[in-house]
């Protein structure tokens, strides 16, 4: 360990992790750090912790850093064992000597570094492990600003804006112009309707014929019979003849119509 590396104090650790907030809190999206919890069988957790002839370096440590517009904080556990820096004397002798202020800043610059992974990639410290995620390509940056006002099809425009959110480089600047864009994009790539294809039109339907009527001839009108040719009746002849008797004899008057039917003998 170099001179400079061997009279780190707890200013010095709280100076690296003061420079880690200020990097997260450049991004706009930095929303607090819980204090750093220390535990020694795994089950009670507490910031404070006290070295102990039981318990001289505590088994794991856990910090919570929390980011806006994500619902759950990024958590790191960090147990002794995997953390302590075994193949650096000087670092080791420094790690157990203030295992709280060594450990404690370890596992919160992991918390750091796991909420606000693009922004700290980067950022190394001499007592840190090596990590295969720190040690990934870092993918070139990307201009937002000029994919959004560039992009020339609508599902384009929305596959930039889907990666700004997978990057949580979405900001509210951006979001207007990503409206705006969209808007555009959307009103060019209208286009009226098309006429519908021309068919041949249908034969009308048959108009359908009045239902037949069966006419049947007229009756003939009976011919008239004249009087002197009809069949007598005789009942008919005794009832006017008894009919006349009976009004002459009571002197009642006898129509001229009753008198020749009697005379006719009942013909109808």
């Amino acid at each position: 360990m170099t001179e400079q590396q061997t009279v780190t104090t707890d200013e010095d650790v709280a100076k690296t992790l003061a420079d880690y907030e200020r990097i997260v809190q450049a991004t706009g999206e930095w929303n607090g750090r819980e204090a750093t919890e220390f535990t020694n069988d795994g089950v009670t957790w507490s910031p404070v912790w006290v070295k102990t002839e039981a318990h001289p370096t505590p088994l794991a440590a856990r910090s919570r850093v929390h980011r806006v517009g994500v619902l759950y904080p990024a958590e790191e556990v960090v147990l002794w064992d995997e953390a302590f820096p075994a193949e650096n004397p000087d670092w080791q002798k420094v790690w157990t000597e203030r295992p709280r202020v060594l450990f404690g800043a370890f596992t919160a610059r992991r918390a750091l570094k796991a909420a606000f992974r693009e922004a700290l990639r980067d950022r190394r410290e001499p007592d840190d492990l090596p990590d295969a995620r720190d040690a990934a390509p870092v993918p070139e940056p990307r201009d937002w600003d000029l994919e959004i006002a560039t992009a020339a099809t609508v599902d384009e425009l929305k596959g930039v804006w889907s990666d700004a959110r997978t990057a949580r480089a979405r900001t509210g600047p951006r979001e207007v112009a990503y409206n705006a864009r969209l808007t555009e994009l959307a009103a060019t790539a209208w286009e009226p309707p098309a006429m519908p294809f021309h068919t041949e039109p249908k034969p009308a339907a048959p108009t359908p014929h009045p239902p037949t009527v069966e006419l049947r001839p007229a009756t003939a009108p009976r011919p008239r019979i004249p009087a002197q040719h009809r069949p007598r009746n005789p009942e008919m002849a005794a009832a006017l003849a008894a009919a006349v008797s009976d009004a002459e004899t009571h002197g009642r008057p006898v129509t001229r119509t009753v008198r020749r039917a009697a005379r006719a003998g009942g013909k109808p």
